[in-house]
């Protein structure tokens, strides 16, 4: 179905990304990636930062770059895209969902704590935990980060959805080991299929910079001693993020509006928005709402859709997922409640008032049919 109001939609300036590629002109298109790098570093607060082709793959190098390997426990949130998770499959570790906590939905710290106890009693001390920041929420860090020191196992943040969120001032991606985001074509900054990969470690960085080329060896010829990858962002790519850039704060301002508007006109109606408690702050990438029930979410998506607007429901657990059924999982049934009840509402910051109101209209006008 083509939609009239999508669910979050970048389209592309192409006044302003010519104007990008003209300043290149005559330049080595390297360049290009270099200056995106340098952007990404201001937008972050980062040390040092690395352009790649994916979130994905940045998640893959930032485990790798952190000695994880085959038989390897890692914690990561059952809540959460696959991309988060299929990137341990690729190095032969072994996944251990931990369940959401109801303020924030991510990672649950008791469920952390209860995790490595019992793994690290039963010899299989957690190599890593990837934490995520959900749909641009931050996740509590405070409480990770201390357990993770208190028992020396880093922590990679997967902030894919989350540039321009923080934490008491802290900026998400930055406050782990290594930090990665997204910047695939439904974000906050888009280069049209791309990621990055952040550190406050240099030699981490170098690293991850070297293996995303191949791993290649600094000679005149071509040599490489071990695997690498063809993960490095392209110049057009970059480019497009280098256009996007000095729009980021405007279009998180955009997003932050577009939650309040749906929030102050649902939640008198049931409907349940995630708070940002004290010191957190979210981009909102993504509006999230929670229904009553199942069926009140389906009746509501179901209409919408009719009327081509489009929504998503919230992510399916990985713990359900037929890929990882049989994996060890610490549950609290948080996600499942979230998944059942929960959409995704039209959420890009190109989407107008007018076509907010006209979503908040259609919703309050079916949950008044449930309630008669």
């Amino acid at each position: 179905m083509r939609y009239t109001i999508p669910l979050s939609y970048n389209p592309i300036d192409i006044p302003k990304l010519v104007e990008v590629l003209s300043r290149y002109e005559g330049m080595h298109h390297n360049q290009i990636v270099t200056d995106f790098e340098e952007e990404f570093k201001r937008a972050t607060g980062a040390s040092h930062t690395v352009a790649l082709s994916s979130g994905t793959a940045a998640i893959h190098l930032a485990l790798k770059i952190n000695g994880v390997g085959p038989e390897d426990v890692v914690l990561v949130p059952t809540f959460t895209y696959v991309a988060t998770v299929n990137p341990l499959l690729y190095l032969g570790a072994k996944p251990v969902f931990i369940d959401s906590e109801p303020e924030t939905w991510n990672m649950d710290p008791t469920l952390v704590e209860k995790a490595i106890k019992k793994l690290t009693g039963e010899g299989k001390k957690p190599k890593a935990i990837v934490v995520v920041h959900t749909y641009g929420m931050p996740s509590r860090m405070a409480e990770i980060l201390q357990l993770a020191d208190d028992h020396d196992i880093p922590v990679i943040e997967d902030a894919a959805e989350s540039i321009g969120s923080t934490l008491h001032g802290n900026k998400v991606g930055t406050m782990g080991r290594v930090g990665i985001y997204s910047f695939n074509n439904n974000k906050m900054i888009t280069t049209y299929g791309g990621g990055g990969l952040v550190t406050r470690d240099s030699q981490l960085a170098s690293k991850a910079r070297f293996l995303a080329a191949q791993s290649r060896e600094n000679l005149p010829y071509y040599e490489h001693i071990e695997v690498g990858y063809n993960y490095a962002m392209s110049p057009l790519n970059a480019a497009c993020g280098l256009s996007q850039f000095p729009d980021i704060n405007k279009n998180i301002a955009a997003r932050r509006e577009i939650f309040e508007v749906y929030a102050n006109n649902l939640a008198a109606h049931g409907v349940e928005f995630p708070n940002e408690p004290e010191g957190f702050y979210s981009n909102r990438w993504l509006s999230t709402a929670v229904f009553k029930n199942k069926a009140t979410r389906l009746q509501v998506s179901s209409v919408l859709d009719a009327n081509h607007i489009e929504t998503r429901p919230l992510w399916k657990p990985m713990h359900l997922q037929p890929l990882y059924k049989k994996l060890e999982r610490y549950l609290s049934g948080v996600a499942e409640n979230l998944f059942e009840k929960g959409l995704c509402l039209p959420s890009g910051h190109n989407t107008n008032r007018e076509e907010i109101q006209l979503i908040t209209s259609i919703i309050k006008e079916e949950l008044r049919k449930v309630t008669i």
